[in-house]
C-alpha cells in the first residue's frame, strides 16, 4: 500500500501533496543508515530498481554535517554504454525510508545532491525507480527490505537496545602493549597507502608517473566535494598538452576554460573593471586555444561551493593548480608539475629535511596576483596570500605524493625510498576525525599521519568487519584470555 496523495480542488493548477507513508512510522532513518553501513542485507546479485547490477566496494563514511548521508562511497554499476559494461562511481549515497522522501526533502531541486550516485531506501513506493537529481539525470536506486538478512523487528530491537561500542575490544585496548599496537598500525598504514597508490594507478591506466602525479594532485586540491570534478578536469586536459604551453596565462585560461567556470560577461555587470578585464583576457586566450585544440568544457554545475570555506572554492584551487603547472621562464624555474615532477619529488624526499622540502614544492609557487584579492571571478575578497596552505600541502602529500613515491619505490625495488616514505608519514601531523576519536576515547593517540592511516585501516577493514581473529591486536587479547575448560 502506497502513501496517499491529497489533491486540492479548485486550485488554478493541480496540486498534490505527498503524505508520510504509515509503514515507516516508528522506524528512524538512522536504522536504515545502520543497515547500509553494516551491510545487513544480501548483496548477491544486487540490482537497482531498473535492473542494473550493483557492486558495493565501499559504502562510504557517515556524514554528520549537512548534505547526503554517506560520502566517499565507491560502487560499480552495470551500464551498456560504459567500456566493459560497468561504470565505476565515487560519490555520495542518500538514505531514506521510502523513495518519496527524496521529494519530500526537495533533494530533486538541490544541486548539492547531484553527486549522489545511489539512493538507498528501506521500502518502495509509487515513486520508486522514477527519481531524478536536480540536473535532470535519473537517480540509481535500490530497495533493502526484500534483502534484509534479519527481520526488521529484530534490527529495530538491536538498534534501540544495543550497548554503544566504538569497537569490539575497546575494554581491552589499554592492556595491549604499545609495541604490538604500533607495529600492527604501521603495517596497516603502509597497506592503506599502497591501496591509495593502486586506486590512483587504476584511475589513470597506462600513464607514466608524472601523469599520475598530476591527476592525483588535482584530485587532492579538489577537497572532498570537488575531488571528482578536478579528476575530470585532469582527464580533459592531459599533462603533455599543458606542458606544451609557454605562457602561464594560457595555462590558466585552459584550466578555467575547460572547467566551465569562466563567467560570461553578463554575469559581471556589477563587478569592478580590473576583474572584468582579467576575465576578458582569459576568455580571449581560451577562444584562441580552442581553434587549434580539441577541448570539451565541463558544465559549471559540476563544481560545488556549498558549505566550503572561500579558500577551498574551486576557482581558488584551480588557480593554485595553474601555478603548479606554470612553464619555465628566464625569471622562474616553473611550477612543480611543469617538468620532471617525479625527479623533483625524489630529490626532496632524499634531502636532510624531507617533510619540509616536499611541503615547499607545493607552497613556493603563488598564483597570479589577481587571486590574492579574489576567491571567485565576480567579486573581490580581503587581501592575502593565495598560495597553498600547510594543511592542504600535507593533505596532498598524504593522498597523492607519498602513495605514488611508494609505488615508484616498489616498482624499482628501492627499499631506501620505501623507508623514507615511512619516515615522512610518521612526521606529518596526525589528523583528528570521527574514526581517530573513537580510539582516542580509549587512550590511543595517533602517532603522526602514519598512525592516523593505521587507525583508519584498522577500523574500516577489521573493526567494522568483525575480523578480530585476523587482527594482531585481537589475537594478542585472545591469547591472554583465560582458557575455557
Amino acid at each position: 500500500m502506497h502513501a496517499p496523495a491529497t489533491a486540492f480542488k479548485g486550485a488554478l493548477f493541480p496540486l498534490r501533496v505527498l503524505e508520510p507513508d504509515a509503514r515507516v512510522q516508528g522506524i528512524p532513518e538512522a536504522v536504515v543508515q545502520d543497515i547500509w553501513a553494516s551491510r545487513e542485507f544480501n548483496t548477491t546479485d544486487l540490482r537497482t530498481t531498473v535492473g542494473e547490477s550493483v557492486t558495493i566496494l565501499d559504502p562510504g563514511t557517515l556524514n554528520h554535517n549537512g548534505g547526503p548521508d554517506f560520502t566517499g562511497a565507491r560502487l560499480q554499476i552495470e551500464s551498456e554504454t560504459a567500456p566493459g559494461g560497468v561504470l565505476n562511481w565515487t560519490g555520495d549515497v542518500e538514505i531514506h525510508r521510502t523513495s518519496g522522501e527524496w521529494l519530500l526533502h526537495r533533494h530533486h531541486e538541490d544541486a548539492n545532491y547531484n553527486r549522489v550516485v545511489l539512493h538507498v531506501v528501506l521500502l518502495e513506493d509509487r515513486h520508486t525507480g522514477t527519481l531524478r537529481r536536480a540536473d535532470g539525470t535519473l537517480l540509481p536506486e535500490i530497495v533493502l527490505y526484500p534483502r534484509l538478512t534479519a527481520s526488521l523487528r529484530s534490527l529495530l530491537h538491536r538498534f534501540y537496545t544495543q550497548e554503544h561500542k566504538d569497537f569490539y575490544c575497546e575494554a581491552h585496548w589499554p592492556t595491549v602493549p604499545s609495541d604490538v599496537k604500533n607495529n600492527w598500525l604501521k603495517r596497516l598504514a603502509l597497506a592503506r597507502v599502497r591501496m591509495k597508490a593502486a586506486r590512483l594507478a587504476a584511475d589513470a591506466p597506462n600513464q607514466d608517473l608524472d601523469e599520475l602525479i598530476y591527476h592525483a594532485v588535482l584530485r587532492a586540491l579538489g577537497y572532498a566535494k570537488n575531488a571528482d570534478a578536478m579528476s575530470e578536469l585532469a582527464r580533459r586536459l592531459p599533462l603533455d598538452l599543458l606542458r606544451s604551453q609557454t605562457d602561464a596565462p594560457d595555462v590558466e585560461a585552459l584550466l578555467f576554460g575547460v572547467s566551465g567556470l569562466l563567467p560570461d560577461l553578463a554575469e559581471m555587470l556589477h563587478t569592478d573593471r580590473h576583474s572584468v578585464e582579467y576575465v576578458v583576457d582569459l576568455r580571449d586566450r581560451f577562444e584562441r586555444l580552442q581553434q587549434t585544440m580539441e577541448l570539451r568544457p565541463m558544465s559549471s554545475v559540476a563544481w560545488q561551493y556549498f558549505r566550503l570555506r572561500p579558500a577551498n572554492f574551486p576557482t581558488r584551487r584551480i588557480a593554485q593548480a595553474a601555478a603548479l603547472l606554470a612553464p619555465m621562464t628566464p625569471e622562474s624555474a616553473g611550477g612543480l608539475l611543469s617538468c620532471e615532477t617525479l625527479e623533483s619529488l625524489k630529490e626532496a624526499l632524499d634531502s636532510d629535511k624531507p617533510k619540509q622540502m616536499l611541503r615547499l614544492l607545493f607552497q613556493e609557487e603563488e598564483p597570479s596576483g589577481f587571486w590574492n584579492e579574489h576567491v571567485r571571478f565576480e567579486q573581490r575578497s580581503p587581501g592575502g596570500s593565495s598560495r597553498i596552505g600547510r594543511s592542504r600541502a600535507d593533505r596532498i602529500l598524504m593522498d597523492a605524493i607519498l602513495p605514488l613515491l611508494l609505488l615508484d619505490a616498489e616498482q624499482r625495488d628501492d627499499r631506501r625510498q620505501e623507508e623514507r616514505v615511512g619516515v615522512v608519514l610518521g612526521k606529518l601531523p596526525a589528523a583528528s576525525d570521527e574514526i581517530t576519536r573513537k580510539f582516542e576515547h580509549h587512550g590511543a593517540i595517533a602517532g603522526g599521519a602514519l598512525g592516523t592511516q593505521g587507525l583508519h585501516q584498522l577500523y574500516r577493514s577489521w573493526c567494522s568487519e568483525g575480523r578480530c581473529l585476523s587482527c594482531e591486536i585481537g589475537q594478542h587479547i585472545l591469547s591472554k584470555s583465560p582458557e575455557k575448560g
